[in-house]
């Protein structure tokens, strides 16, 4: 199998208004790098969403397609309607060809492994994408080393704001809540992005920053000598005014990487030429503009946008946007490269705090390279989910958890019995010597059942502690199963370390992330009680109170010899059987101090106790050692599946 990390990962931003591409190698750090796409005017880092068949030429991409004799054109075709042939037709032919264009260039190799992620809007569902990416798996892209991803396109913008390095963001700042704009030619779209939870708004989708070059066209035509003209040969032709609307844009984009400072001078007016051609030959058409005529066109009313200026729809979408929030976003992102028109920014500035706005120095390519980021986390999380699942499934941790199963049966049965000759059989024995229990049975069988309330009463803090502690102890050893995971794939190792939970109770304390499957266990515990401490506390009263009862006296030495004959005859085995469940006489059982006997069982109560815990250890061990140690390896893998998908967030 090659190795993930050798991937090649492209980001295709594949948008209404234009489309732009990067690549990067999975093992990279650096920030993706945009392509170079073929055009009708030569090389350029997008295209204008334009695809059109050509009699002779075939199919043509961006600003190629949009020439004279083609038979087909379409523009802006992107929309969630799969089946729509004029979505989906437009959408195959135009990929089909860009990937043929660059793998014929070499931007991006024909072999090994290679992710290419498309972008889609928010609003579109899993369903919707999965659809999505099917439709894309054209031809250059459905060979079993090539997968094709769709991402939302909201995705893209945060993780080109955090790890792209071209956003001037700081620690935390995209945490929060996150208002993306969107500024395209064709529509401006916003989401809004709260604990990574999408919201796309339905504002704004007639506000395309198209409509500026075409306001732009509209003015410099009306002031040309030559109107009637230019109107009748673009009238015959719309090819023409589709061209002459893209020269218009990149017009507009230099303007707008003018500094500010600089509009005001006469050297900052640009003024173009474009070459149309009309019946009666050439026609040189010039654009002029400089600062006095972009506010012209900024303020020109658009009747699609009812009649406001583009600048005022913008700020009226903001403001609506901003009241339909829960709360005011801790930072606004633009993207899309009309998001560098200086009014865009200001007016955003205004709206939600210049501390909050933000925009990277490359917004007309921060879709593509947040494709491209989400592609290479991809590649790297698959990676560490992978070591990870072969961790969780493999034999590992079961190992680690049996090794240590005798550790917290010790531990449990050590806890469980200490103190309890002082909580359990002092009192039961003072009930046995006033008569109010009957046999040292019985006096056994109300300890046992004692001692099986109190450990199985729900939150125990002293069991929660025990199996908290033991599974804190195991940490370093998880640990150091994960951190060569977690350096592959350049995760900090802290970051799969399973985090305490407080638990309240009696008493509120940290607890290991589940100590379930212990507790559970306890049940078994709990029904050995029964059998181990009816077995060794009932010889161990009987040696403590009994024998001592019959040692005492020419009573006692009577009472010795008769059971020292019956020892004899049914055997020790059934005399201790009998002894235990003699109803002694309660004269008998006062003959020795109250104080005497206590002490005698305060003085064996840690041999006795110790004794007992072992033995409920074993009977822990045994009858449930192989389920829970299953249990609890299968509870941690299920932890560290649940933790890595938290840790994949830290990957970039």
């Amino acid at each position: 199998m090659s190795d993930t990390m050798d991937t090649q990962v492209i980001g295709f931003d594949l948008g209404h208004g234009e489309t732009a591409l990067t690549v990067v190698q999975a093992r990279e750090d650096a920030a993706p790098r945009a392509l170079s796409l073929t055009g009708a005017q030569g090389k350029g880092r997008q295209h204008i969403t334009a695809v059109a068949v050509h009699p002779t030429r075939g199919v043509l991409v961006g600003e190629s397609a949009i020439t004279d004799g083609t038979t087909q054109l379409y523009l802006a075709f992107k929309s969630p309607h799969l089946d729509d042939p004029a979505m989906h037709v437009p959408t195959r032919l135009l990929v089909e060809t860009i990937v043929a264009d660059v793998t014929g260039k070499g931007s991006v190799r024909r072999d090994g492994a290679r992710r290419w992620v498309f972008g889609a809007p928010s609003g579109w569902d899993k369903e919707l994408l999965k659809e999505y990416a099917k439709l894309l798996a054209v031809p250059g892209l459905d060979d079993p080393y090539t997968t094709v991803e769709v991402v939302p396109e909201s995705r893209a913008a945060l993780l080109y704001a955090r790890d792209s390095g071209e956003v001037p963001v700081t620690a935390g700042q995209l945490s929060g809540s996150v208002l993306i704009v969107d500024v395209g030619s064709s529509t401006t779209d916003f989401t809004s992005v709260v604990k990574r939870r999408m919201a796309p708004s339905d504002r704004g989708t007639a506000l395309g920053a198209g409509l500026i070059e075409q306001t732009m066209l509209r003015r410099a035509i009306e002031a040309s000598p030559q109107r009637a003209e230019i109107e009748d040969a673009l009238g015959e032709s719309p090819f023409q005014r589709l061209r002459l609307e893209v020269f218009c844009r990149r017009i507009k984009e230099e303007y707008f990487l003018i500094d500010p400072a600089d509009l005001s001078s006469p050297n900052s007016v640009i003024i173009k030429t474009y070459k149309l051609i009309t019946r009666t030959g050439a026609v040189y058409f010039p654009i002029e503009v400089g600062e006095e005529e972009m506010t012209a066109i900024l303020a020109t009313p658009q009747p699609a946008l009812g009649g406001r200026s583009w600048p005022e729809a913008f700020r009226d979408d903001l403001m609506t946007v901003a009241a339909g929030l829960a709360d005011p976003p801790d930072s606004v992102l633009l993207t899309g490269g009309a998001s560098r028109m200086t009014f865009v920014q200001e007016i955003t500035r205004t709206v939600f705090g210049p501390d909050r706005t933000l925009l990277g120095s490359e917004p007309e390519v921060a879709i593509a390279r947040g494709l491209a980021l989400a592609g290479r986390i991809g590649v790297r999380a698959g990676g560490f989910r992978s070591d990870i699942t072969s961790l969780t499934t493999g034999t590992g941790i079961s190992l680690l958890v049996a090794d240590r199963l005798p550790d917290l049966a010790q531990r449990l049965g050590a806890g469980l019995t200490e103190g309890m000759t002082e909580r359990y059989v002092i009192p039961a024995f003072q009930q046995w010597r006033s008569g109010r229990i009957k046999t040292l049975r019985d006096m056994a069988a109300q300890v046992a059942s004692e001692m099986r309330a109190d450990i199985t009463r729900p939150n125990n803090p002293k069991v929660n502690r025990i199996i908290s502690d033991w599974q804190d102890e195991m940490q370093p050893a998880l640990e150091a199963l994960t951190r060569p995971i977690c350096n592959r794939w350049r995760i900090p190792p802290a970051a799969m370390a399973l985090q305490r939970q407080k638990v309240s109770g009696s008493t509120e304390v940290d607890l290991a992330p589940n100590i379930t499957p212990g507790t559970e266990a306890i049940g078994t515990m709990a029904t050995a009680i029964n059998t181990v401490v009816l077995g060794i506390l009932g010889t161990w009263l009987l040696t403590s109170t009994g024998a001592i009862v019959l040692a005492m006296g020419p009573v006692g030495a009577v009472v010795a010899f008769v059971a020292a004959m019956v020892t004899l005859v049914i055997g020790r085995e059934a005399a201790l059987e009998k002894a235990q469940t003699s109803n002694l006489p309660l004269w008998m059982r006062q003959l020795k101090s109250e104080e005497g006997l206590v002490q005698r069982l305060k003085s064996s109560a840690s041999v006795e106790e110790g004794r007992l815990a072992l033995q409920l250890a074993n009977e822990f061990l045994e009858k449930e050692g192989p389920n829970l140690g299953a249990k609890i390896a299968a509870d941690l893998a299920l932890r560290l599946e649940a933790q890595a998908r938290e840790a994949e967030l830290l990957i970039s």
